[in-house]
C-alpha cells in the first residue's frame, strides 16, 4: 500500500475550504468579539490588585533623582516629576526627592501640588532640621497661591 503525502500548504487550503457546521457567516453580529484574558480587570469587572509597595532602596532612589535632575535641567518637568515620585517610592524620607519634586511642580506651574508636597514632607518628618527651610519655601509658595 502506497502512502500519499499531502503538502502542508495544500492541507491548510483543504481545511479552509470547508466551513464549520452550524456556522452561518451571514449572521455576523455587529458587536466585536469578546477578548479572552486571564483577568477581568481590563474590562473593569474585577477590582485591580493592591499596588505593589516597593522595597526601600536608596540606590534606586538616587538613580531616579539623578535622572529626574537631568529631565529638570532639560525643562521636561513632567518626566522629572515622574522620576522624583518613583524615588520617593524607594526612599519615602528622601529630603532631596521631596525638594526636587516640589521644585518641579513649581516650575511646571502646579503650585498647589508643590505646596502639598512640602506639607506632606513636613507631616511625615516633623523633627528634621531641614524643616525650617521647607517651611520658608512653603510660605513663599502659599503667597503665590493667594
Amino acid at each position: 500500500m502506497k502512502r500519499r503525502h499531502i503538502p502542508i500548504m495544500g492541507f491548510f487550503l483543504l481545511l479552509l475550504s470547508f466551513t464549520l457546521p452550524g456556522y452561518d457567516q451571514s449572521k455576523k453580529s455587529a458587536a466585536p468579539p469578546e477578548l479572552i484574558r486571564d483577568t477581568g480587570v481590563a474590562e473593569g469587572k474585577d477590582t485591580p490588585e493592591t499596588p505593589v509597595v516597593k522595597e526601600r532602596n536608596p540606590k534606586l532612589a538616587k538613580q531616579n533623582i539623578d535622572i529626574g535632575n537631568y529631565y529638570f535641567k532639560d525643562k521636561n518637568y513632567v518626566a522629572a516629576i515622574r522620576r522624583y515620585l518613583e524615588a520617593i517610592e524607594y526612599q519615602p524620607d528622601s529630603i532631596k526627592a521631596f525638594e526636587a519634586l516640589a521644585n518641579a511642580y513649581e516650575k511646571n506651574g502646579e503650585i498647589t501640588k508643590a505646596v502639598d508636597t512640602y506639607k506632606s514632607f513636613l507631616d511625615k518628618n516633623p523633627d528634621l532640621p531641614e524643616n525650617h527651610q521647607f517651611r520658608i519655601k512653603l510660605a513663599k509658595l502659599e503667597k503665590k497661591t493667594n
